[in-house]
């Protein structure tokens, strides 16, 4: 990935402009050529594209605003201000760039970093280069403390909604109503499950990122979309591990890794730690592979590309979350952990199943340090856990020991509430003919043969499901909110939940669920002697 910084130039104030944001990208033609690189002349440049907000470590003073160009640009930069006094602040941007393994396209992007901003504030930006019409958007910063509450959203495996090039990658028209249904609640910000367009199965995988960013930028340019990884941003051949095209486009808080640079990290929005992580590196699933990027990525054999990535960091990761969670769990300042990632821990459907890799390299810190909630997606449905902790007694397989009983209130201080959210508008929903009635939980064990050329095959088991508190096999489609209050009369603290749901082709997304998460303010976290917690190796 390469970086640049651009000049300097003067800032002046200006008024906010109301330039609209497109909705659904145009595909971009497909070069199958080596890289041209193209620069575009000051005078009728291409202007800004794909925008979208990111929190850094620090949501109440630090945010990124990321976009993109189709060709290089002069002076990229950031006018940042208030609605009631306009623009007095200038920031310039690094531009990253990469070049797709697949087609030898180019992709430019541009990152402005703001820092020392203001807690719980509305700010408006526009960003612009050289020759072009600047872009508008607006953000709000997260409260510091317990100072205030606010609303947060979450889905996973969105895709787009239309296909590009041969259309070889999942669309609906859903992953492009979602987006305004989400919007609709003003959240703060928005929690994105993994797998977020599918650019790894497609042809056209340049074209399937810009259809993604000018679809979601609707909202994205509003309030910041924070991302995991998941197996479908491996697109192997870009880079070691396949998230080069990930990790230009979003620039997202610091892990102390420049190698594994947004494959995870962490923020703090009021009293909430916000911990997302890259769960390729420990599942054993084969979830990555992709026969079009074997069988059309130029050298892919000579090269020794490979999909599947289990271990790539060779622990790095593990070992920084243990000192995240060791941190958080202790922290006096935090009230709530979230863990956003992209494959389960525990499901109930016959479609994927979730992972023993998970369970095993995880779940033992979740429990050992107090992790409230999970938020994940790879299944294509939505689903829900009490809160669990622990192993139940004499399993084989790991199975999470269920703490409590009631699907309506949930004390998470007993344990992790793990979430499915894999609805996000992806053509393969989950089929209601792969739950079991009475249900049980599927689980990847182990896999089968397999290499560069050949995808290993999953296999599974099944097990009791006592920690499945509900599901929703009527709507395929839908996204969470989270309504978090930092304290209440009796001394406690909540995040009450709702998921809304949406048929195929509908963009009337309604209530299906609700439920509340509440817990004694104050109640620390004890590590390891947290009842009945699991092991870690």
């Amino acid at each position: 990935m390469d970086t640049k910084e651009p000049g300097h130039e003067l800032s002046r104030r200006q008024v906010l402009s109301t330039a609209g944001l497109a909705a659904v990208a145009v595909p971009l033609a497909v070069r199958r050529s080596p890289a041209l690189v193209r620069q575009a002349d000051v005078t009728g440049a291409p202007g800004p594209e794909q925008v979208h907000v990111q929190f850094g470590a620090d949501a109440s003073s630090q945010v990124a605003v990321s976009w993109a160009t189709p060709a290089a640009v002069s002076k990229p930069r950031l006018r940042l201000g208030l609605a009631s006094s306009g623009f007095g602040r200038q920031v310039h941007a690094d531009e990253r760039t990469y070049t797709e393994a697949l087609t030898g396209e180019k992709v430019w992007t541009y990152h402005a970093r703001l820092h020392g901003l203001h807690p719980d504030t509305h700010y408006v930006y526009e960003v612009l280069n050289d020759g072009a019409a600047p872009v508008s958007g607006m953000f709000r910063t997260g409260p510091r403390g317990r100072s205030g509450g606010f609303r947060f959203t979450s889905f996973g495996d969105q895709s787009i909604p239309a296909p590009v090039g041969q259309g070889l990658g999942p669309w609906t028209v859903n992953a492009g109503f979602i987006v305004p249904a989400v919007e609709r609640l003003n959240p703060l910000f928005h929690l994105f499950n993994g797998d977020l367009c599918y650019a790894n199965v497609s042809d056209a995988p340049v074209a399937t990122w810009a259809s993604f960013f000018n679809n979601n930028t609707r909202s994205a340019a509003n309030r910041p979309w924070m991302p995991c990884a998941g197996n479908h941003e491996n697109e192997v051949g870009n880079g070691p591990q396949g998230y080069l095209s990930y990790q230009t486009r979003f620039a997202l808080p610091d892990n102390g890794s420049d190698k594994f640079r947004g494959n995870w990290y962490a923020f703090t929005v009021g009293s909430i730690r916000v911990i997302s992580l890259n769960n390729d590196d420990v599942c054993l699933q084969d979830g990555a592979f992709s026969a079009y990027r074997r069988d059309h990525v130029p050298n892919y054999a000579f090269n020794g590309d490979n999909p599947y990535i289990n271990g790539y960091s060779s622990g790095q990761q593990k070992r920084w979350l243990e000192r995240e969670l060791a941190r958080a769990s202790s922290s006096d300042d935090i009230d709530w952990i979230i863990v956003c990632m992209h494959q389960v821990a525990m499901s109930s459907a016959h479609f994927k199943g979730a992972d023993l890799g998970i369970r095993q390299n995880w779940l033992p810190l979740f429990d050992k340090y107090g992790v409230d909630l999970v938020v994940a997606g790879h299944e294509h449905h939505f689903e829900r856990t009490f809160p669990v902790r622990g192993v139940m007694s004499g399993s084989t397989l790991l199975t999470p020991t269920a703490q409590g009983t009631n699907p309506s209130l949930m004390d998470t201080s007993k344990g992790t509430v793990h979430m499915i959210i894999g609805g996000g508008g992806h053509s393969s929903a989950t089929p209601v003919s792969a739950f079991d009635m009475p249900h049980d939980g599927v689980l990847i064990t182990s896999i089968g043969p397999g290499d560069p050329q050949t995808q290993h095959p999953s296999i599974t088991s099944t097990e009791p499901a006592p920690w499945s508190a509900y599901r929703d096999l009527q709507t395929p489609y839908g996204f969470a909110s989270f309504d978090f209050v930092p304290h209440e009369a009796g001394g406690t603290t909540s995040i009450t939940v709702t998921h809304y749901g949406a048929d195929l082709g509908a963009s009337v997304y309604s209530k299906r669920d609700r439920f509340v998460m509440r817990k004694s303010l104050g109640q620390r976290h004890q590590h390891d002697q947290l009842a009945g917690a699991a092991t870690t190796s």
